[in-house]
């Protein structure tokens, strides 16, 4: 269950933290090969994980608050 909802977080991040994200640790690729894979530069895919980590856990939390609020 947990991890659908990590699934479902995932696609509600932007287009750019999303295709890093799921490069980086579901497909277990380097920084250096999503640079490549998605023309963009190195410190470019750094951010978009980093942002997106911070976003999913953002969403999870909101998740949690707003099934313990009903």
């Amino acid at each position: 269950i947990q991890y659908e909802l990590l699934e479902d977080a995932i696609k509600e991040l932007k287009d750019e933290q999303r295709k890093c994200i799921e490069l980086f640790y579901i497909e277990s690729k380097s920084y250096q090969e999503i640079t490549s894979l998605l023309q963009l530069d190195l410190k470019k895919v750094k951010s978009a994980i980093q942002n997106g980590k911070r976003n999913l856990k953002l969403i999870l939390e909101n998740r949690n608050e707003f099934k313990s609020a009903i």
